[in-house]
């Protein structure tokens, strides 16, 4: 048995019981049985024979995350080997000249990404080891984190506070693993995004760990302080965070672990920086739980996934969150890595696990991601546009639409895009493969990843949002975005009317000072190899197993549907479209009119009438009966009448 927790960096012994109990629960069977049934020889044969000393992006992370899951076996079911095998990661990962590819003057390791949760992963480990640690091994680690680590959070978080007196950021040329950017600009590129705070857990790490024994720790500590409420003052007030919900959980790990740091052994306590609970709600807001996804989300950007249990657990907790817990609780959130240690270690199951009752099914989240829905349920409807200003990883996505109903991704966002631009699936990222629009094949404005995932100089202005009974209208003005990529256009315009919970018009208008044709394009969820799309004259079906999409078309000129497949190399993904062609003109106006149904059910019959100022749809779908008007005689934005 271990001796007790030397400094009881997350949790005391007296805290074990609780621990061991939640990991008794059938929410964290997969990630226990997979922590303490690792195939333990293959992590040695990877440390000691295959792990390269100058490759930390993926090595570097796999042997951090053997050590911290060894380490948090052996602290709650004690085992000799996994006690060794933690040694031995940590002997490998501090014989890394440094644990991240950034340097500042050529010279000094700044410590942006890698770092700090490498940092925190062997503090932690070595924390939970206690006298299973082998003591020169922990004088190395405190040298090393003293001389090494320490520093290179500092120098990290101190350039993306004062960008003026920076040296000078770039990659390190020894290290291997990523793919070449220009770094020079990144202190003040990333002083506002999700990295800012993996450096700062990196600071918080080398203070909490090194303590008294360093007079930097006190320094250390308050400069922690210091970037979490920089941060937290640059959030949205409505608890969205813009880079969606795994960058979120990602962040929030850290930001947490920075905190907890901080208020357990520096004496500072910024728990109540940040509206903790409306975060909750936000994650809740975002989830799109579909047939075989039950972690699914909207996927804006870089996006995929919903978050991790790790900061929901703590947020539950803290602040006697339901919310948060009845997250945690829902599949997928408990994850079999080795992070969900912290949310064995934060879960307080005395907490009820309880959907708000407060949370609205229409929102506008920053930066101007229009929201709305039909419920909570895997089989109610989900639709968002992405309006609003840039941010980082993002896509080229201004006026896409996202569309999710009895359980299927029906307008689909591509998930899981290439951060390198040499990858063929940096496509992803770009105007063609989401469900927007084109002028005469070309997207908007964006960039060619010199600086990475950055932000770009794409916004679009969310000129028209109302709600009424069931129903929400939306209209997003795009036209600098096209602008900016040097394509002749006065208006890029989408209107949206969602007449909950199957019926969707989409109105797409184009001025162009050039005739061209223009082009919208309708994505198709296969990553599962079952989807499915046809056209017809003046239509186009989606199919996909538990449910189908229908659309009607019509336009102020001649017009064509076809189908077709994003250019990428098969081996990697099959990504099917419908798209409809307007002949080139100086004006264009489509009316795309869709239903939902679930597989086994029929389409209504909408019918779009052309009026003098626009389209009159009438008809019923699934028992809602409609009769719309849309004018498009005035000037901006167009009329709705219902």
């Amino acid at each position: 048995m271990p001796a007790p927790l030397a400094s009881a960096l997350l949790f005391n012994s007296a805290e074990l019981p609780r621990i061991r109990a939640t990991l008794t629960r059938p929410e964290f069977a997969v990630f226990w049985d997979t922590a303490r049934g690792a195939d333990l020889a293959a992590d040695e044969r990877f440390l000691r024979d295959e792990l390269k000393l100058n490759e930390p992006v993926r090595d570097l992370a796999r042997a951090a995350n053997i050590l911290l899951r060894s380490a948090f076996v052996q602290v709650i079911e004690p085992a000799p080997a996994h006690a060794a095998l933690a040694n031995l990661a940590l002997e490998r990962m501090i014989a890394y000249r440094r644990w991240d590819w950034f340097l500042e003057a050529g010279r000094d390791t700044v410590g942006i990404m890698r770092n700090g949760s490498t940092s925190v992963a062997a503090v932690l480990a070595a924390d939970w080891l206690g006298d299973d640690l082998n003591p020169a091994l922990r004088a190395r680690l405190d040298r090393y984190i003293a001389e090494e680590t320490g520093p290179a959070a500092e120098r990290a978080v101190f350039g993306m506070t004062h960008h003026d007196q920076v040296v000078g950021w770039s990659m390190d040329p020894e290290m291997t693993g990523y793919a070449k950017v220009d770094v020079s600009r990144w202190p003040a590129i990333l002083d506002r995004n999700n990295l800012r705070i993996i450096a700062t857990s990196g600071l918080a790490a080398a203070a909490a760990h090194l303590g008294p024994r360093d007079p930097r720790s006190a320094r250390w500590a308050a400069q922690t302080a210091d970037s979490l409420r920089l941060f937290a003052s640059r959030l949205p007030a409505d608890g969205s965070f813009p880079e969606g919900p795994d960058y979120w959980y990602f962040t929030f790990t850290y930001f947490i672990m920075s905190v907890e740091l901080l208020h357990r052994h520096c004496g500072l306590d910024l728990r109540n920086v940040c509206d903790f609970p409306a975060m909750a709600r936000y994650v809740q807001s975002v989830t799109l739980p579909t047939h075989g996804t039950p972690d699914g989300c909207l996927n804006i950007g870089d996006a995929f996934l919903t978050s991790g249990a790790e900061p929901l657990a703590w947020i539950g907790r803290t602040f006697r969150d339901s919310q948060a817990n009845h997250l945690v609780l829902q599949p997928g959130c408990i994850r079999d890595t080795a992070v969900n240690a912290f949310g064995a270690i934060w879960f307080d199951a005395s907490v009820p696990p309880r959907r708000a009752a407060d949370l609205t099914t229409d929102r506008v989240l920053f930066p101007g991601i229009v929201l709305s829905r039909s419920g909570w349920e895997t089989k109610d409807s989900v639709l968002s546009l992405r309006s609003g200003e840039p941010e980082n990883h993002e896509h080229a996505d201004r006026n896409s639409l996202l569309f999710a109903a009895h359980g299927e991704r029906l307008l689909n966002d591509p998930l899981k895009a290439a951060y390198p631009r040499n990858d063929p699936k940096w496509l992803l990222r770009l105007t063609a493969a989401h469900t927007a629009l084109l002028i005469d094949g070309r997207g908007h404005v964006y960039h060619e990843g010199e600086e990475g995932t950055n932000a770009s100089t794409a916004a679009a202005h969310l000129v028209d949002h109302r709600l009424g009974p069931g129903w929400m209208w939306a209209v997003s003005d795009a036209t600098d975005a096209y602008r900016r990529a040097g394509l002749p256009v006065t208006l890029v315009r989408r209107s949206v009317l969602f007449l909950k919970p199957d019926v969707l018009i989409v109105a797409d208008e184009a001025a162009l000072s050039t005739a061209l044709p223009v082009q919208t394009r309708w994505q198709v969820y296969h990553n599962d190899d079952h989807g499915a799309v046809t056209a017809e004259a003046a239509a186009f079906t989606i199919t996909r197993p538990h449910a189908s999409l229908h659309a009607t078309l019509a336009a102020a000129g001649a017009f064509t549907v076809r189908t077709d497949r994003l250019p990428l190399p098969t081996d990697g993904g099959i990504y099917p479209f419908a798209e409809v062609v307007s002949a080139p003109a100086l004006s264009h106006l489509l009316l795309t009119v869709c239903t939902a149904c679930p597989a086994g059910d029929g389409h209504g019959a909408l019918a779009l009438r052309r009026t003098t100022a626009g389209w009159q749809i009438s008809g019923s779908h699934r028992g809602l009966k409609v009769d719309v008007g849309l004018d498009f005689s005035v000037a901006a934005p167009p009329a709705v009448r219902l």
